[in-house]
């Protein structure tokens, strides 16, 4: 669903689209490195402590931002993005869900023409609403960026311009979870944010599979303003992105498929 001076547009798909909320002003809105488990020949690998929801919460307020983008189309605040640390580009990476990036009247759009598309945006923090002074740089051509249904291929990539202050989030390398896992969405949620105004919305993990997260959340919670907005595990490490939601389950992105993505990618020439 997209909001810009402009009806909402449903997909009727397998998953219907969350989470996006277009509109002409910037929604209100670091991540501690987990302690990292060891392993040797002689001892069993070490339980890492788990985060508190006073730590979980201390790094939404840090790590979850807004961005007010500046695009062909015109101006608008949409979704949820954070900060990650690319080994490969050596340099701090803006990451969120590509499907609300994609122009309303798209008949065929890629990750291609995105850096076309985009022209610049303001990234704000999404809890106060402060300015980071940190703006989207240049875009990540990911060339198999697509939308919904294809989840496992959703997502978009930008370099950052005096992002040093902003606090980047760990990704995990899992490739399964258990089933009742607890687990944290860190967003603005912006029908349902005076619930929580920490931006934390606790979660429950069903599967992990082909690049998806499944996940449950209490259904009270709409998703508006959600999607690329990050989901990390007690450990404090980012297991999924916010994708889409059915009348059943919410989806993910997982960390480990779209890293890969950005990991392929190559940077636009075209500087914002």
């Amino acid at each position: 669903m997209r909001r810009k001076k402009k009806l909402y547009i449903v997909l009727a798909l397998a998953v219907l689209l969350c989470a996006c909320g277009k509109e002409d002003s910037t929604g209100r809105g670091r991540l501690k490195d987990a302690p990292a488990a060891r392993e040797t020949a002689s001892e069993p690998v070490e339980e890492r402590e788990k985060l508190s929801y006073e730590e979980i919460a201390a790094l939404a307020e840090h790590c979850s931002l807004n961005v007010y983008w500046h695009t062909t189309e015109g101006d608008y605040a949409a979704g949820t993005s954070f900060l990650i640390d690319s080994d490969v580009f050596g340099q701090k990476l803006l990451v969120t869900a590509f499907h609300y990036l994609v122009p309303d009247d798209a008949q065929r759009f890629t990750g291609m023409d995105l850096p076309e598309y985009v022209q610049g945006g303001e990234i704000y923090y999404a809890k106060s609403g402060e300015d980071t002074h940190a703006r989207p740089k240049n875009c990540l051509i990911i060339r198999d960026a697509d939308a919904v249904p294809n989840i496992q291929k959703d997502v978009a990539a930008f370099t950052v311009e005096n992002g040093d202050a902003i606090q980047t989030l760990a990704l995990s390398q899992r490739q399964s979870v258990d089933r009742g896992e607890k687990l944290y969405l860190l967003a603005y949620l912006w029908d349902t944010d005076e619930k929580h105004e920490d931006i934390v919305y606790e979660c429950e993990a069903v599967s992990m599979k082909d690049g998806v997260l499944t996940f449950k959340i209490d259904p009270q919670y709409g998703l508006m303003g959600a999607s690329g907005g990050p989901i990390v595990d007690q450990y404090g490490e980012v297991i999924a992105m916010v994708m889409s939601g059915d009348a059943r389950y919410n989806y993910g992105h997982t960390a480990e498929s779209f890293e890969k993505q950005i990991a392929a990618a190559t940077i636009s020439e075209i500087e914002y």
